[in-house]
């Protein structure tokens, strides 16, 4: 159950509702299963455009680990130095007992499973060269006045419980209209953050850096831990349904009006996701604000983190730390994005086609958090009870293409957003894979072996129909 960079080889399958939660709390509604039972799930997903593998592909490197013959170290690293900005995103899940209840016109689902997001956005390209080659060393950058504005660092771990409500509110003719929400408990484990507001200095040699202008705010916390402290988050979501047949006598898994079945020619949804934070004990997080300007730092290559506090590197030139832009700094908030789906059946309802749109919106100026990758992607799938497959291509951040792969068998499902990078030689700027272990139960006991297509509703060539008794 979850998402790795958004899972969208089994984000819309209708055979998968704990998955497609994920993106609209109402897509829950009309599942193609009665009960979806997550056992666990789990998957990873990482991209940057500065640091990359050259020639390489992850089932190569992957045998030649399990040889005991891979030999990767800092100077197989390439470095692309041709952006004027770079960026860095990270994301992790592990999902473990959740279920998905579809029937009639209601849905509901429960969800647990541990979250992780690490996001670098704002990057100059000189600080992608100081990456490489050093700030010392690299005496091509001294002497040169070099000004920072917007750039954000931030990473956050956290637990969650996830509940969801889904209701269909009208239908009319063919039309169903559907809503859903979520409501999330989050227990904190970890967070850190860095806003870089304005940064005006010089690099003057290998042992000195002027600084005109510093003011930046950081946070993070030393030792992690389970907190059951503060932490709620909402997702909102709205979808309407063309049906094939009528919708008024329409109840998805429900032997009400002879269990029928009807499917949708197309629907559109819109949602809105995690909004909301997480709140970190004040006494677990060290924080720093800093305001100051005409400052020498002297012998900074000698320079090493305090180990106890590694934010207070420069807290000589302030009068209080604890004072900033941030003002609640034990605070982050969540990687919150609007989405648009829309998805077409194309065929028997077997073949779909998705077309969905990811906008992640940034944490505010004054607030510690990670702000969610964009996207836009169009997915071909194949699905029924027990085998899907589906190829979803995909633009990360709107610019990066990407191909990927998703094959579910029964229970089990594997997939991953990054198909080339697993098979193909070329330059590895990142990763990503996901694998999800389910009990779908397809059927109300109420109904089995007692489905009726609806009028006009063609579920496919030779599939056979068994009457109702009831509504004979």
């Amino acid at each position: 159950m979850g998402y790795a960079q958004n899972n969208f080889g089994s984000l819309h399958s209708n055979y998968m509702p704990t998955n497609s939660v994920f993106v609209n709390p109402s897509s829950i509604l009309d599942a193609k299963v009665w009960l979806d039972i997550n056992v666990v799930g789990a998957g990873s997903y990482v991209n940057n455009d500065l640091v990359y593998l050259e020639d390489q592909n992850w089932m190569g490197l992957a045998r030649d680990a399990r040889r005991g013959t891979l030999n990767i170290d800092e100077n197989d690293l390439q470095y692309n130095q041709s952006r004027n900005k770079y960026h860095a995103y990270n994301r992790n899940f592990v999902h473990t007992l959740a279920a998905v209840w579809s029937q009639g016109d209601f849905a509901a689902g429960l969800s647990t499973g541990v979250r992780s997001y690490t996001d670098v956005r704002g990057v100059p390209d000189y600080v992608a060269q100081f990456i490489e080659n050093g700030v010392a060393d690299y005496v091509v950058q001294h002497d040169v006045n070099y000004q920072m504005e917007r750039l954000r660092v931030a990473s956050s771990q956290f637990g969650e419980i996830k509940g969801t409500f889904a209701y269909t509110f009208r239908k009319n003719r063919q039309d169903m209209f559907m809503a859903g929400i979520s409501i999330s408990k989050f227990f904190p484990i970890a967070g850190g953050g860095a806003n870089i507001y304005d940064v005006d200095f010089l690099v003057d040699n290998d042992s000195l850096i002027s600084y005109n202008d510093f003011v930046v705010d950081a946070m993070y916390t030393p030792e992690p831990q389970f907190n059951t402290g503060n932490g709620w988050g909402f997702d909102l979501g709205f979808t309407y349904q063309r049906m094939m047949g009528e919708a008024s006598t329409y109840y998805p898994n429900s032997a009400r009006f002879g269990c029928r079945d009807n499917s949708y020619k197309y629907k559109i949804g819109v949602s809105l996701m995690d909004l909301g934070s997480i709140k970190f004990p004040e006494d677990q997080v060290l924080y720093a604000g800093y305001n100051f300007s005409n400052f020498d730092w002297e012998q900074y290559q000698d320079a090493e983190p305090n180990e106890d506090n590694a934010v207070d590197l420069y807290a000589q030139q302030e009068n209080n730390i604890q004072q900033g832009e941030v003002r609640q700094p034990n605070k982050m908030s969540l990687p919150t994005f609007f989405s648009a789906q829309f998805d077409y059946n194309a065929w028997a309802s077997r073949i779909y086609i998705n077309a969905t749109w990811i906008q992640g919106i940034p944490a505010g100026r004054r607030t510690f958090g990670v702000r969610h990758a964009n996207s836009l992607s169009v997915t071909p799938r194949y699905e029924s009870p027990w085998i899907g497959f589906s190829i979803p291509l995909s633009l990360y951040e709107y610019r990066y293409p990407q191909m990927g792969a998703a094959l579910r068998l029964g229970p089990l499902t594997l997939g991953t957003d990054k198909l080339w990078s697993w098979i193909t030689n070329a330059n590895l700027y990142g990763a990503d894979v996901y694998v999800h272990l389910k009990i779908p139960i397809l059927y109300n006991p109420k109904c089995k072996g007692r489905f009726q297509p609806s009028h006009g509703l063609n579920r496919g060539p030779g599939k056979k129909w068994k009457n109702c008794e009831a509504y004979d």
